[in-house]
């Protein structure tokens, strides 16, 4: 009969032990009160505005977590603003984002809540950072280039426009000295001797001196180089020689010459003859030959070779 008893007993206090449970989702204590709703991030990374111009805008996305409390969670901005382009997701347990691409970026001051089921609620204060990535260095312009040949420092340009170069040899000349001079820097300087222009026999200097590469003695070469006119048709190249002999006596300490030439000079012979005489008064200035018609590559080749120059057809 006692045992009987104390059976009973033992089964009501089971069944009174099971009826205790809450049955709630939420974090809890060994006692069963849920934990305190506590946002657990502290601080957000911040965003860098790309330097380089016309860069586009990187995306941005930040975690924000959270813990303790009961159910679901709800997430808003209750003070401040998030930059325009950023949006916070308002649900998410235990974690929510902020995501989306800057339109304006600026360094923001904004606090987020988050609320549980239980309407419990936990705030946390942030600044997103913006900073402005340096732009990068300046690139250098590309080196200009006479017939792919590079332009740079005290230049002389000796160009035949001699009745033989008009139409499409003459604007091609035309062409390549109006690239090479605008690729050029201030630090450059530059003249142009035309010879057969006009008259045969018959040798023009832009300047008679090498002046810097300006904007502005830029654009009077161009207009001076369209300009040109040719000898008649048929007329002979003789003025080669002059024009390279006067190279020397009127300029010195050139860098860079280049002889653009069509046919092969009437004065050929002379040229290869005095051209050894002439160049020891300039020894540091190097000769480019340009032969764009192969009627002149002999004499063209024969000149570079002597001059200890380059020869381009």
């Amino acid at each position: 009969m006692r045992y009987l008893a104390c059976a009973a007993l033992l089964a009501l206090f089971t069944v009174f032990g099971c009826d205790q449970s809450t049955g709630s989702s939420g974090s809890s204590t060994s006692s069963g009160t849920p934990t305190a709703l506590t946002i657990t991030t502290t601080a957000i990374p911040g965003f860098t505005v790309p330097g380089a111009a016309g860069s586009s805008m990187p995306s941005y996305s930040a975690t924000i977590s959270a813990t303790g409390g009961t159910g679901s969670y709800s997430w808003s901005i209750v003070t401040g603003t998030l930059p325009a382009g950023l949006t916070l997701a308002p649900s998410g347990t235990p974690d929510t984002t902020i995501a989306g691409t800057m339109t304006s970026p600026t360094t923001t001051t904004f606090t987020v809540q988050v609320r549980d089921s239980s309407s419990a609620t936990a705030t946390m204060a942030y600044t997103l950072v913006v900073t402005y990535a340096p732009a990068p260095p300046p690139v250098a312009p590309p080196t200009p280039f006479f017939f792919g040949q590079s332009i740079t420092g005290r230049t002389l340009f000796i160009c035949d426009v001699s009745g033989a170069t008009a139409g499409p040899p003459m604007t091609n000349l035309q062409n390549e000295l109006s690239a090479a001079l605008t690729g050029m820097s201030a630090n450059d300087e530059f003249d142009i001797i035309v010879f057969n222009s006009a008259i045969s026999g018959y040798i023009s200097r832009m300047w008679g001196a090498v002046l810097p590469a300006t904007s502005g003695n830029v654009a009077s070469a161009n207009a001076w180089i369209s300009g040109l006119s040719s000898t008649a048709a048929g007329s002979p190249d003789n003025a080669c020689y002059a024009a390279l002999q006067d190279s020397f006596t009127t300029y010195t300490s050139i860098d860079k010459a280049f002889l653009f030439t069509w046919t092969t000079p009437v004065d050929a012979a002379g040229i290869l003859a005095d051209y050894p005489n002439w160049s020891a008064s300039d020894p540091g200035r190097y000769l480019t030959v340009i032969a764009k018609n192969t009627t002149g590559s002999t004499f063209g080749q024969q000149l570079a070779a002597l001059a200890g120059g380059s020869f381009v057809p």
